[in-house]
Protein backbone atom coordinates (compact mmCIF):
# COMPACT_ATOMS: atom_id res chain seq x y z
CA UNK A 1 0.00 0.00 0.00
CA UNK A 2 2.66 2.37 0.87
CA UNK A 3 4.67 1.49 -2.00
CA UNK A 4 1.74 2.20 -4.11
CA UNK A 5 1.16 5.16 -2.85
CA UNK A 6 4.78 6.41 -3.34
CA UNK A 7 4.50 5.69 -6.80
CA UNK A 8 1.57 7.87 -7.19
CA UNK A 9 3.09 10.66 -5.51
CA UNK A 10 6.63 10.48 -7.96
CA UNK A 11 3.99 10.66 -10.89
CA UNK A 12 2.00 13.35 -9.88
CA UNK A 13 5.35 15.28 -9.05
CA UNK A 14 6.77 13.90 -12.67
CA UNK A 15 3.36 15.52 -14.11
CA UNK A 16 3.53 18.47 -13.00
CA UNK A 17 7.11 19.39 -13.56
CA UNK A 18 6.58 17.72 -17.29
CA UNK A 19 6.58 20.84 -19.88
CA UNK A 20 3.34 18.62 -21.37
CA UNK A 21 1.93 19.20 -17.82
CA UNK A 22 2.38 23.34 -17.96
CA UNK A 23 -0.74 24.32 -20.13
CA UNK A 24 0.75 28.12 -19.85
CA UNK A 25 2.85 30.00 -21.90
CA UNK A 26 4.89 31.88 -18.66
CA UNK A 27 6.70 34.00 -21.13
CA UNK A 28 3.86 34.98 -22.62
CA UNK A 29 1.94 35.52 -19.16
CA UNK A 30 5.12 38.39 -18.14
CA UNK A 31 4.58 40.13 -21.28
CA UNK A 32 1.12 40.40 -20.07
CA UNK A 33 1.80 40.83 -16.91
CA UNK A 34 4.08 44.10 -18.89
CA UNK A 35 1.17 44.90 -20.28
CA UNK A 36 -1.27 45.11 -17.02
CA UNK A 37 1.68 47.23 -15.67
CA UNK A 38 1.84 49.96 -18.29
CA UNK A 39 -2.23 50.22 -17.92
CA UNK A 40 -1.57 50.25 -13.86
CA UNK A 41 -3.56 47.21 -13.10
CA UNK A 42 -0.34 45.99 -10.93
CA UNK A 43 -2.82 43.54 -8.68
CA UNK A 44 -3.65 41.74 -12.22
CA UNK A 45 -0.57 42.04 -13.34
CA UNK A 46 1.10 39.87 -10.04
CA UNK A 47 -1.78 36.99 -10.90
CA UNK A 48 0.44 36.47 -14.04
CA UNK A 49 3.91 36.86 -12.69
CA UNK A 50 3.31 34.35 -9.43
CA UNK A 51 2.76 31.25 -11.62
CA UNK A 52 5.43 32.28 -14.08
CA UNK A 53 8.05 32.62 -10.89
CA UNK A 54 7.44 29.14 -10.45
CA UNK A 55 8.04 27.68 -14.13
CA UNK A 56 10.97 25.83 -14.28
CA UNK A 57 11.30 26.17 -17.95
CA UNK A 58 12.29 29.78 -17.58
CA UNK A 59 16.18 30.72 -17.53
CA UNK A 60 17.98 33.27 -14.77
CA UNK A 61 17.41 36.33 -16.64
CA UNK A 62 13.86 35.55 -17.45
CA UNK A 63 13.49 34.70 -13.81
CA UNK A 64 15.07 38.46 -12.88
CA UNK A 65 12.93 40.22 -15.28
CA UNK A 66 9.82 38.56 -13.83
CA UNK A 67 11.16 39.43 -10.01
CA UNK A 68 11.88 43.13 -11.21
CA UNK A 69 8.26 43.20 -12.81
CA UNK A 70 6.28 41.93 -9.96
CA UNK A 71 8.84 44.45 -7.59
CA UNK A 72 8.32 47.39 -9.85
CA UNK A 73 4.18 46.47 -9.39
CA UNK A 74 5.05 46.26 -5.46
CA UNK A 75 6.33 49.68 -5.72
CA UNK A 76 3.56 51.48 -8.00
CA UNK A 77 1.91 51.00 -5.44
CA UNK A 78 3.73 51.93 -2.25
CA UNK A 79 5.00 48.22 -0.88
CA UNK A 80 8.15 49.02 -0.46
CA UNK A 81 9.03 46.34 1.44
CA UNK A 82 7.91 43.76 -1.13
CA UNK A 83 9.48 45.79 -3.70
CA UNK A 84 12.27 45.51 -1.97
CA UNK A 85 12.53 41.58 -1.55
CA UNK A 86 11.61 40.91 -5.83
CA UNK A 87 14.45 43.16 -7.01
CA UNK A 88 16.78 42.12 -4.67
CA UNK A 89 15.46 38.20 -6.00
CA UNK A 90 15.80 39.82 -9.21
CA UNK A 91 19.72 40.37 -8.60
CA UNK A 92 20.05 36.97 -7.30
CA UNK A 93 19.57 35.44 -10.72
CA UNK A 94 21.00 38.16 -12.28
CA UNK A 95 23.43 40.26 -10.55
CA UNK A 96 23.97 42.49 -13.40
CA UNK A 97 20.00 43.38 -14.18
CA UNK A 98 20.50 47.04 -14.47
CA UNK A 99 16.73 47.88 -13.80
CA UNK A 100 16.63 46.38 -10.77
CA UNK A 101 20.51 48.06 -9.26
CA UNK A 102 18.88 50.96 -10.40
CA UNK A 103 15.64 50.26 -8.29
CA UNK A 104 17.61 48.84 -5.30
CA UNK A 105 19.32 52.40 -5.55
CA UNK A 106 16.34 54.07 -5.40
CA UNK A 107 15.03 52.84 -2.47
CA UNK A 108 17.93 53.23 -0.87
CA UNK A 109 18.18 56.81 -1.55
CA UNK A 110 14.92 57.34 -0.45
CA UNK A 111 14.84 55.12 2.48
CA UNK A 112 11.91 53.34 1.20
CA UNK A 113 11.37 50.01 2.96
CA UNK A 114 15.18 49.79 4.14
CA UNK A 115 17.29 51.91 5.57
CA UNK A 116 18.68 54.70 4.02
CA UNK A 117 22.19 54.49 2.66
CA UNK A 118 23.49 56.49 -0.19
CA UNK A 119 26.76 55.54 -0.49
CA UNK A 120 25.51 52.10 -1.50
CA UNK A 121 22.49 53.74 -3.72
CA UNK A 122 25.60 55.57 -5.24
CA UNK A 123 27.58 52.08 -6.30
CA UNK A 124 24.60 50.87 -7.51
CA UNK A 125 23.68 52.92 -9.93
CA UNK A 126 27.77 53.29 -10.92
CA UNK A 127 27.00 49.18 -11.55
CA UNK A 128 23.84 49.97 -13.48
CA UNK A 129 24.57 53.12 -15.15
CA UNK A 130 28.17 51.04 -16.30
CA UNK A 131 25.40 48.64 -18.19
CA UNK A 132 23.70 51.13 -20.23
CA UNK A 133 20.78 52.21 -18.52
CA UNK A 134 19.61 55.39 -19.08
CA UNK A 135 17.06 55.41 -16.23
CA UNK A 136 20.39 54.78 -13.53
CA UNK A 137 22.31 57.56 -15.96
CA UNK A 138 19.79 59.77 -14.77
CA UNK A 139 19.44 58.89 -11.23
CA UNK A 140 23.55 59.01 -10.72
CA UNK A 141 23.67 62.58 -12.50
CA UNK A 142 20.88 63.70 -9.60
CA UNK A 143 23.03 61.54 -7.07
CA UNK A 144 26.14 63.98 -8.26
CA UNK A 145 24.42 67.03 -8.42
CA UNK A 146 22.53 67.05 -4.64
CA UNK A 147 25.56 65.60 -3.18
CA UNK A 148 24.07 62.25 -2.40
CA UNK A 149 26.54 59.49 -1.21
CA UNK A 150 29.57 62.04 -1.84
CA UNK A 151 30.33 65.70 -2.23
CA UNK A 152 28.46 67.81 -5.07
CA UNK A 153 30.49 66.58 -8.55
CA UNK A 154 29.10 69.19 -10.91
CA UNK A 155 31.51 67.66 -13.97
CA UNK A 156 30.08 64.05 -12.99
CA UNK A 157 26.49 64.94 -12.79
CA UNK A 158 27.10 66.72 -15.95
CA UNK A 159 28.66 64.05 -17.96
CA UNK A 160 26.17 61.64 -16.67
CA UNK A 161 22.93 63.71 -17.18
CA UNK A 162 24.22 64.34 -20.69
CA UNK A 163 24.81 60.46 -21.43
CA UNK A 164 20.69 60.27 -19.92
CA UNK A 165 19.22 62.91 -22.11
CA UNK A 166 21.86 61.38 -25.15
CA UNK A 167 20.19 58.10 -24.55
CA UNK A 168 16.22 59.48 -24.49
CA UNK A 169 16.23 60.35 -20.66
CA UNK A 170 15.12 64.13 -21.79
CA UNK A 171 14.51 64.79 -17.87
CA UNK A 172 18.15 64.91 -17.92
CA UNK A 173 18.04 68.30 -20.01
CA UNK A 174 16.10 69.33 -17.26
CA UNK A 175 18.61 68.81 -14.20
CA UNK A 176 21.59 69.67 -16.41
CA UNK A 177 19.66 73.03 -16.75
CA UNK A 178 20.25 73.45 -13.21
CA UNK A 179 23.91 72.88 -13.52
CA UNK A 180 24.76 75.57 -15.39
CA UNK A 181 22.14 77.92 -12.42
CA UNK A 182 22.69 79.91 -9.27
CA UNK A 183 23.74 78.82 -6.87
CA UNK A 184 25.20 75.91 -8.14
CA UNK A 185 27.52 76.94 -10.79
CA UNK A 186 30.57 79.01 -10.24
CA UNK A 187 29.72 80.78 -13.06
CA UNK A 188 26.21 80.80 -14.21
CA UNK A 189 25.42 80.87 -17.82
CA UNK A 190 21.47 81.50 -17.80
CA UNK A 191 21.32 81.67 -21.36
CA UNK A 192 22.65 78.14 -21.52
CA UNK A 193 20.19 76.87 -19.20
CA UNK A 194 17.25 78.22 -20.87
CA UNK A 195 18.45 76.58 -24.41
CA UNK A 196 18.84 73.59 -22.16
CA UNK A 197 15.07 74.10 -20.96
CA UNK A 198 13.89 75.34 -24.46
CA UNK A 199 15.31 71.65 -25.61
CA UNK A 200 13.52 69.54 -23.43
CA UNK A 201 10.32 71.37 -23.83
CA UNK A 202 10.62 70.35 -27.26
CA UNK A 203 11.14 66.98 -26.12
CA UNK A 204 7.79 66.82 -24.22
CA UNK A 205 8.90 67.85 -21.11
CA UNK A 206 6.07 69.83 -19.41
CA UNK A 207 8.54 70.96 -16.39
CA UNK A 208 10.75 72.46 -18.54
CA UNK A 209 7.96 75.70 -19.07
CA UNK A 210 7.62 75.55 -15.02
CA UNK A 211 11.65 76.32 -14.86
CA UNK A 212 11.93 78.87 -17.38
CA UNK A 213 8.81 80.67 -15.16
CA UNK A 214 11.16 80.48 -12.23
CA UNK A 215 14.07 81.98 -13.90
CA UNK A 216 11.58 84.59 -15.25
CA UNK A 217 10.19 85.04 -11.81
CA UNK A 218 13.44 85.40 -10.10
CA UNK A 219 15.20 87.78 -12.58
CA UNK A 220 17.96 85.07 -13.94
CA UNK A 221 19.63 86.76 -16.38
CA UNK A 222 17.36 89.27 -17.20
CA UNK A 223 14.97 91.89 -15.31
CA UNK A 224 12.55 90.00 -13.56
CA UNK A 225 8.98 89.56 -15.40
CA UNK A 226 5.71 88.20 -13.10
CA UNK A 227 3.57 88.17 -15.67
CA UNK A 228 5.90 86.62 -18.18
CA UNK A 229 6.67 83.95 -14.94
CA UNK A 230 2.76 83.43 -15.14
CA UNK A 231 2.41 83.19 -18.78
CA UNK A 232 4.68 80.09 -18.39
CA UNK A 233 3.40 78.43 -15.44
CA UNK A 234 0.18 78.65 -16.83
CA UNK A 235 1.43 77.11 -20.30
CA UNK A 236 3.20 74.54 -17.92
CA UNK A 237 0.23 73.58 -15.77
CA UNK A 238 -1.83 73.27 -18.90
CA UNK A 239 0.60 70.89 -20.23
CA UNK A 240 0.73 69.14 -17.39
CA UNK A 241 3.52 70.04 -15.33
CA UNK A 242 3.07 68.68 -11.79
CA UNK A 243 5.33 71.43 -10.98
CA UNK A 244 3.76 74.34 -12.62
CA UNK A 245 0.20 73.34 -11.49
CA UNK A 246 1.41 73.17 -7.43
CA UNK A 247 2.84 76.51 -7.38
CA UNK A 248 -0.36 77.73 -9.05
CA UNK A 249 -2.12 76.24 -6.50
CA UNK A 250 -0.02 77.51 -3.65
CA UNK A 251 -0.33 80.67 -5.75
CA UNK A 252 -4.57 81.18 -5.83
CA UNK A 253 -4.76 79.44 -2.42
CA UNK A 254 -2.65 82.32 -0.98
CA UNK A 255 -3.02 85.21 -3.28
CA UNK A 256 0.32 85.25 -4.32
CA UNK A 257 0.39 87.38 -7.38
CA UNK A 258 -3.12 85.89 -8.00
CA UNK A 259 -6.77 86.71 -6.82
CA UNK A 260 -7.50 84.22 -4.62
CA UNK A 261 -9.32 81.07 -5.80
CA UNK A 262 -9.39 77.83 -3.45
CA UNK A 263 -11.24 76.35 -6.26
CA UNK A 264 -8.70 76.66 -8.77
CA UNK A 265 -6.15 75.83 -5.75
CA UNK A 266 -7.87 72.44 -5.10
CA UNK A 267 -8.24 71.69 -9.29
CA UNK A 268 -4.43 72.54 -9.57
CA UNK A 269 -3.46 70.45 -6.27
CA UNK A 270 -5.60 67.46 -7.86
CA UNK A 271 -3.30 67.89 -10.74
CA UNK A 272 -0.17 68.07 -9.25
CA UNK A 273 -0.91 65.17 -7.30
CA UNK A 274 -2.47 62.81 -9.63
CA UNK A 275 1.49 63.37 -11.22
CA UNK A 276 3.26 62.48 -8.11
CA UNK A 277 4.36 65.73 -7.03
CA UNK A 278 4.89 65.57 -2.82
CA UNK A 279 3.34 69.68 -2.65
CA UNK A 280 -0.05 68.32 -4.37
CA UNK A 281 -0.04 65.67 -1.63
CA UNK A 282 0.66 68.64 1.10
CA UNK A 283 -2.26 70.99 -0.86
CA UNK A 284 -4.89 68.34 -0.89
CA UNK A 285 -4.05 67.55 2.88
CA UNK A 286 -4.46 71.05 4.01
CA UNK A 287 -7.89 71.31 2.30
CA UNK A 288 -9.21 67.96 4.11
CA UNK A 289 -7.83 68.91 7.02
CA UNK A 290 -9.28 72.46 7.11
CA UNK A 291 -12.47 71.79 5.01
CA UNK A 292 -11.53 74.66 2.67
CA UNK A 293 -14.11 74.37 -0.19
CA UNK A 294 -14.53 70.69 0.32
CA UNK A 295 -16.05 68.76 3.62
CA UNK A 296 -13.59 68.03 6.25
CA UNK A 297 -12.34 64.60 6.45
CA UNK A 298 -9.58 63.36 8.64
CA UNK A 299 -8.69 59.88 7.15
CA UNK A 300 -8.42 61.87 3.76
CA UNK A 301 -5.86 64.53 5.28
CA UNK A 302 -3.99 61.63 7.04
CA UNK A 303 -3.95 59.67 3.66
CA UNK A 304 -2.34 62.86 1.68
CA UNK A 305 -0.29 63.67 4.48
CA UNK A 306 0.96 60.20 4.37
CA UNK A 307 1.84 60.65 1.06
CA UNK A 308 4.09 63.54 1.04
CA UNK A 309 5.51 61.99 4.33
CA UNK A 310 6.49 59.05 2.31
CA UNK A 311 7.60 61.32 -0.26
CA UNK A 312 10.07 62.71 2.44
CA UNK A 313 8.50 66.15 3.41
CA UNK A 314 9.17 67.21 6.71
CA UNK A 315 6.37 69.06 7.28
CA UNK A 316 3.98 65.93 6.38
CA UNK A 317 6.32 63.96 8.89
CA UNK A 318 6.25 66.00 11.74
CA UNK A 319 1.91 65.98 11.28
CA UNK A 320 2.27 62.26 10.93
CA UNK A 321 4.37 62.05 13.82
CA UNK A 322 1.85 64.03 16.35
CA UNK A 323 -0.75 61.86 15.16
CA UNK A 324 0.61 58.62 16.36
CA UNK A 325 1.23 60.37 19.50
CA UNK A 326 -1.98 61.03 19.81
CA UNK A 327 -2.49 56.93 20.18
CA UNK A 328 -1.00 57.58 23.42
CA UNK A 329 0.92 54.04 24.38
CA UNK A 330 4.40 52.31 22.88
CA UNK A 331 3.64 51.57 19.01
CA UNK A 332 2.12 55.20 18.73
CA UNK A 333 5.65 56.69 20.39
CA UNK A 334 7.88 54.60 18.15
CA UNK A 335 6.22 54.95 15.16
CA UNK A 336 6.23 59.03 16.05
CA UNK A 337 9.76 58.31 16.47
CA UNK A 338 10.37 57.13 13.38
CA UNK A 339 8.70 60.21 11.35
CA UNK A 340 10.62 62.96 13.24
CA UNK A 341 13.59 60.73 12.73
CA UNK A 342 13.22 60.95 8.96
CA UNK A 343 12.22 65.07 9.11
CA UNK A 344 14.70 65.65 11.35
CA UNK A 345 17.03 63.87 8.99
CA UNK A 346 16.43 66.97 6.57
CA UNK A 347 17.54 69.46 9.05
CA UNK A 348 14.10 70.81 9.59
CA UNK A 349 14.52 72.77 12.88
CA UNK A 350 11.14 71.98 13.95
CA UNK A 351 11.52 68.22 13.64
CA UNK A 352 14.86 68.54 15.37
CA UNK A 353 13.37 69.99 18.24
CA UNK A 354 10.12 67.94 18.60
CA UNK A 355 12.36 64.71 18.28
CA UNK A 356 14.65 65.98 20.91
CA UNK A 357 11.36 66.67 23.48
CA UNK A 358 10.08 63.02 22.79
CA UNK A 359 13.67 61.46 23.33
CA UNK A 360 14.35 63.58 26.28
CA UNK A 361 10.74 63.33 28.24
CA UNK A 362 8.29 60.10 27.01
CA UNK A 363 7.29 57.89 29.68
CA UNK A 364 8.67 54.73 28.07
CA UNK A 365 11.94 54.07 28.73
CA UNK A 366 12.43 52.36 25.37
CA UNK A 367 11.58 55.32 23.56
CA UNK A 368 14.19 57.59 25.63
CA UNK A 369 18.10 58.48 24.57
CA UNK A 370 18.61 61.43 26.31
CA UNK A 371 22.27 61.57 24.97
CA UNK A 372 20.79 62.05 21.55
CA UNK A 373 18.27 64.51 22.65
CA UNK A 374 20.81 66.74 23.87
CA UNK A 375 22.85 66.98 20.16
CA UNK A 376 19.51 67.01 18.49
CA UNK A 377 18.57 70.27 20.88
CA UNK A 378 21.29 71.41 20.53
CA UNK A 379 21.21 71.75 16.45
CA UNK A 380 18.00 73.21 16.80
CA UNK A 381 18.98 76.00 19.27
CA UNK A 382 22.06 76.71 17.31
CA UNK A 383 19.31 77.49 14.47
CA UNK A 384 16.56 79.46 16.36
CA UNK A 385 17.52 79.98 20.09
CA UNK A 386 13.51 80.92 21.42
CA UNK A 387 12.44 79.60 24.72
CA UNK A 388 10.37 76.30 23.45
CA UNK A 389 13.39 75.16 22.50
CA UNK A 390 15.40 76.24 24.80
CA UNK A 391 13.16 74.59 27.18
CA UNK A 392 13.87 71.08 24.83
CA UNK A 393 17.59 71.55 25.77
CA UNK A 394 16.95 72.05 29.70
CA UNK A 395 14.92 68.71 29.98
CA UNK A 396 17.58 67.01 27.31
CA UNK A 397 20.50 67.82 29.78
CA UNK A 398 17.97 66.48 33.03
CA UNK A 399 17.50 63.22 31.24
CA UNK A 400 21.54 62.99 30.80
CA UNK A 401 21.55 64.18 34.94
CA UNK A 402 22.93 67.42 34.50
CA UNK A 403 20.62 69.21 36.01
CA UNK A 404 23.01 72.21 37.25
CA UNK A 405 23.23 72.87 32.90
CA UNK A 406 19.42 72.42 32.66
CA UNK A 407 18.79 75.06 35.32
CA UNK A 408 20.75 77.26 33.75
CA UNK A 409 19.27 76.63 30.40
CA UNK A 410 15.95 77.00 31.63
CA UNK A 411 16.66 80.26 33.54
CA UNK A 412 17.56 81.60 29.97
CA UNK A 413 14.45 80.34 28.37
CA UNK A 414 12.44 82.23 31.06
CA UNK A 415 14.51 85.31 30.37
CA UNK A 416 13.91 85.55 26.18
CA UNK A 417 9.78 84.94 27.10
CA UNK A 418 7.72 88.28 25.66
CA UNK A 419 5.64 90.34 27.66
CA UNK A 420 2.01 88.85 27.99
CA UNK A 421 2.63 85.17 27.97
CA UNK A 422 1.93 84.07 31.44
CA UNK A 423 0.93 80.81 30.44
CA UNK A 424 4.04 80.01 28.82
CA UNK A 425 5.81 81.12 32.00
CA UNK A 426 3.77 78.95 34.19
CA UNK A 427 4.92 75.92 31.94
CA UNK A 428 8.48 76.74 32.00
CA UNK A 429 8.56 77.47 35.34
CA UNK A 430 6.81 74.11 36.31
CA UNK A 431 9.70 72.25 34.31
CA UNK A 432 12.07 74.49 36.46
CA UNK A 433 11.15 73.52 39.29
CA UNK A 434 11.88 69.74 38.61
CA UNK A 435 15.12 70.13 37.41
CA UNK A 436 16.16 72.14 40.56
CA UNK A 437 14.48 69.17 42.53
CA UNK A 438 16.88 67.36 40.99
CA UNK A 439 14.07 65.55 38.53
CA UNK A 440 14.20 64.92 35.18
CA UNK A 441 10.94 65.95 33.10
CA UNK A 442 8.32 63.37 32.05
CA UNK A 443 5.21 63.77 29.58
Amino acid sequence: MYQFARITVVWAVAAIASPAALAFDSREYIERAVEHIEEGRHELARTYLDPALIDFRLTAGERSRAYYLRGYSYFAERMYVSASKDYNRALEFHPGNAAALSAVAQLHLEGLGVEPNPLLAVMLLEQAADGGHPPAMLRLGVAHLRGLGATRNLEAAREWLSAAAEAGETRGLLYLAQTYRAPLAAEPDPQLARSMYMQAHEAGEADALAHLGFMAESGEGAEADAAAANRYFHQAAEAGSAIAQAKLGHAYLTGSGLEPDADKALTLFRGAADRGHPTGYMGLAYFYDSGTVVERDEEQALHWYQRAAEAGMPDAQIRLAYASLREGDLAGQHQASTWLARAAAQNSVQALNDYAWLLATSPFDSVRNGQQAVTLALQAVSQRRIPAYLDTLAAAYAETGKFQQAVETQREALALVPENQEELVAELETHLQAFESGEPWRE
